[in-house]
């Protein structure tokens, strides 16, 4: 019934005079058809739809957004904008990557050199430790016949222990410092190389989530065959 009473209301409003507008608005309002030749501010939050002098649709308005629509709308905006910022940022991370390292094995190569480097100054320090350790030992053990003897120990020794005790502490923290800086490097490089890995197969700035390790492994196998 309610087409028929909307028509009906159409019909009226054509047949009320030259007054009458060139264009119609019908509104439901709480299930009523509502036919009007204007706008009211009442009904300007509900959808309409627009009809010409031949009684035809011809535009279909929506009704405005709710709180919750709007709330929503915005939240989906935040999120896809989110989203393309995170894609940008790390697109120019893969192609800094990409500038250093064109395949997994440069980035093996890399930390390679990095962990001889550190290796090689480890070894030096702890070559350092023994000579000061053996050093130390025969001052102190110089020192320790002097005051059996019942003398004072001379300032000058007395210095050379200090500095000798201070340069294998500095030893000992260099050497827990680059093994650190190891531990590290060694992180860094595995990051460096599974991210080299998938882009070898995705574009640079593909997000983390829209990675499939399994396509990955396959396609880098595929290409070793």
């Amino acid at each position: 019934m309610k087409p028929l009473v909307g028509l009906f209301a159409v019909v009226c409003l054509l047949a009320s005079g030259s007054s009458f507008a060139n264009k119609l608005y019908r509104f439901t309002v709480d299930g009523r058809v509502v036919v009007k030749d204007h706008i009211p501010t009442e009904y300007s939050h509900l959808g309409y739809e627009v009809l010409n002098s031949s009684g035809m649709v011809v535009k279909t308005v929506a009704p405005a957004p709710t709180a919750e629509e709007l709330a929503q709308r915005r939240a989906e905006e935040a999120a896809k904008k989110a989203r393309q910022d995170a894609i940008t940022a790390q697109r120019k991370l893969d192609l800094d990557l990409l500038r250093l390292y064109a395949k997994p094995s440069d980035v093996e190569r890399a930390r390679q050199r990095k962990a001889d480097e550190i290796d090689s100054y480890i070894q030096l320090q702890r070559r350092r430790i023994v000579d000061l350790e053996q050093k130390l030992e025969k001052a102190q053990a110089q020192a320790a016949n002097i005051e059996r003897r019942g003398q004072e120990v001379p300032a000058d020794m007395r210095l050379e222990i200090v500095q000798l005790q201070n340069g294998i502490r500095d030893s000992e923290g260099n050497i827990k410092a680059r093994q650190q800086e190891m531990k590290e490097s060694t992180r860094d490089f595995a990051e460096q190389y599974e991210r080299v890995r998938i882009l070898q197969v995705y574009p640079a700035g593909t997000l983390d989530d829209d990675v499939d390790l399994d396509k990955v492994d396959r396609e880098l196998e595929g290409k070793k065959d």
